[in-house]
C-alpha cells in the first residue's frame, strides 16, 4: 500500500485492523529521526484512524507494553516509534513508526515543504485572503522554530477554531482576531515544555504552559498523560536500577544521558513509584471510569507539582 491509498481508505473508513509500518523520512523528533513535516503529516491521519475506529490513541516504548489478548476488546490504538524495524508480529491495531525496515509493505511518508503546507491550510480556511495567511505563516516562524513540527499543529488548530464557521465569514473573523491581537505573540512553549516541568518540578514554567496549553494540540490533554507514562517509566528504570544502560532501554545514549543528568535524583524512589501508580489509574480512569479529558491536564499537575 502506498500513501495515497492509505489516504483513501481513510477518507473511506475501509481501513482494516492489519499492523501497518509507516516508514518517516531522517529528522529528529522525540529522539527519533523523522521527519517533522512528514511526522505533521503522520498524525493527521493516526488522529483520523483513531476517530474511524472510536480508538484512543497511546505511544509507546516496547511492544510489551500492548496486554496480551483478553475477553475485553482493547479500545486503543498503538503507536510504537523506533529507528529500525523488521521481521513485524501480526499485532492489531499498531502502528509502527521507523526510518529503516526491510519490510516491502512499509508506506513511505513523503516531506512536506513549508509552501505544501500553506497551501493546505488554503483549503482549510478558504474565505481567508491567501496573502493573509502567508503573513501569518511567518509568525509561526517554520523555519526557526525549535520543534517545527509542533508549529504546524498549533497553526493548523488554530484555523480549525476558524474553519467550523462558513466560508463568507471567515475572513471577517480572522481579521478581528487579528486586530484583538491573537497573533501578535504566538508562544513558543509546547507539551514537552510542560512535561520537563513536571519531570523538574518548575512549577513556574508549568503555569508558563498551562497559560497556552489548550491551544497547543486538539488532544494536548491525552498527549500529555502519554507522554508523561513513557518518561516517568524511564526515570524509573535509571534512577531504581544502577545497572540500566541505553541499549537495555532501548533508546539511544543521548536519550540516556539527558534523562540522567536532567531528571535523575529530582523526586525520591517513593515519589516516582507513587506518580507512576498515579499515572496508570489516570489512563485506567479515563478509559473505563468516566474521567474526561478535560479534567486531566489540571488532575496531572496538581497532583504531581502540588502532591508529592
Amino acid at each position: 500500500m502506498d500513501i495515497k491509498e492509505l489516504k483513501n481508505k481513510i477518507e473511506t473508513n475501509s481501513l482494516d485492523n492489519n499492523l501497518m509500518i509507516w516508514k518517516i523520512l531522517d529528522h529528529k523528533v522525540w529522539g527519533l529521526n523523522t521527519d517533522e513535516s512528514s511526522w505533521f503529516i503522520a498524525r493527521q491521519y493516526i488522529r483520523q484512524i483513531a476517530k474511524n475506529k472510536n480508538l484512543d490513541i497511546k505511544y509507546i516504548d516496547s511492544l510489551d507494553d500492548i496486554p496480551t489478548a483478553s475477553l475485553m476488546s482493547d479500545p486503543t490504538l498503538y503507536i510504537f516509534k523506533t529507528e529500525e524495524f523488521n521481521n513485524p508480529k501480526p499485532i492489531e491495531n499498531l502502528i509502527v513508526i521507523c526510518n529503516k525496515t526491510s519490510d516491502k509493505e512499509a508506506i513511505v511518508f513523503p516531506k512536506l515543504e513549508a509552501w505544501q503546507f500553506i497551501d493546505y491550510i488554503k483549503g482549510v480556511v478558504p474565505g481567508i485572503n491567501p496573502g493573509d495567511l502567508e503573513w501569518l505563516a511567518t509568525q509561526y516562524n517554520f523555519s526557526m522554530a525549535r520543534e517545527t513540527w509542533m508549529r504546524y499543529f498549533r497553526f493548523y488548530n488554530d484555523m480549525l477554531k476558524i474553519a467550523i464557521f462558513p466560508k463568507e465569514d471567515q475572513a471577517t473573523l480572522f481579521n478581528n482576531l487579528y486586530k484583538a491581537g491573537e497573533y501578535s505573540d504566538i508562544s513558543n512553549l509546547t507539551i514537552f515544555d510542560l512535561s520537563n516541568a513536571i519531570l523538574r518540578k518548575d512549577k513556574k514554567l508549568a503555569l508558563e504552559v498551562l497559560k497556552v496549553f489548550p491551544y497547543i494540540d486538539s488532544k494536548p490533554d491525552l498527549w500529555l498523560l502519554s507522554i508523561l507514562l513513557n518518561n516517568f517509566k524511564r526515570v524509573i528504570d535509571i534512577q531504581m536500577n544502577t545497572n540500566s544502560t541505553a541499549q537495555s532501554l532501548g533508546i539511544s545514549d543521548k536519550q540516556f544521558y539527558a534523562i540522567k543528568k536532567n531528571n535523575i535524583g529530582v523526586y525520591s524512589n517513593k515519589e516516582l513509584i507513587y506518580i507512576y501508580k498515579l499515572l496508570t489509574e489516570m489512563e485506567y480512569k479515563f478509559k473505563f471510569a468516566g474521567l474526561s479529558s478535560d479534567q486531566l491536564v489540571n488532575y496531572m499537575v496538581i497532583k504531581i507539582l502540588g502532591g508529592v
